[in-house]
């Protein structure tokens, strides 16, 4: 499920944002282009982080950011931002690699987020993501991890 969602389309490198904010919209701009999500759906993110603080970094180096499916989300969808030098959602949490969920219910993106959590539970695997140098390479580390846990 996870390698079906994020495609080389959905994945972007950069080296560097001047905050999580522009982070979170560099990360979502595929879904936006393609129509997965509406603006709005972006926003509902800033926003439920303003309001209830980082819960979004799930892991060193990792955040998933996302909003309610009646934030604009069309489609179940997830692209993934990996940058250079960390962005910081305060402080103590540097983060290299967001995630963005949009799910269409409470359930159709379980399956995604169990393969995700296997690719997320190895500190070894997530710099290797964070080492990756093109999307495809990603793609590929995602492939190999999640098919090392649960081949198809």
């Amino acid at each position: 499920m996870l390698t079906r969602l994020l495609t080389k389309d959905c994945i972007q490198l950069a080296n560097f944002v001047h905050s999580w904010q522009e982070a979170i919209h560099l990360a979502a701009r595929p879904l936006v282009q393609q129509n997965k999500i509406e603006q709005r759906y972006v926003e509902a993110m800033i926003q439920s982080i303003e309001q209830y603080g980082s819960y979004i970094v799930i892991t060193p180096k990792v955040a998933i950011p996302h909003a309610r499916p009646s934030d604009g989300v069309h489609e179940l969808a997830m692209s993934l931002l990996r940058l250079q030098q960390p962005v910081f959602f305060n402080p103590n949490q540097p983060v290299y690699l967001l995630i963005v969920l949009a799910a269409i219910d409470n359930t159709s993106h379980l399956q995604a987020l169990a393969d995700l959590a296997a690719v997320l539970q190895d500190p070894d695997q997530i710099e290797g993501l964070i080492a990756c140098q093109h999307a495809d390479m990603i793609c590929e580390k995602i492939k190999q991890y999640t098919t090392k846990e649960s081949p198809e």
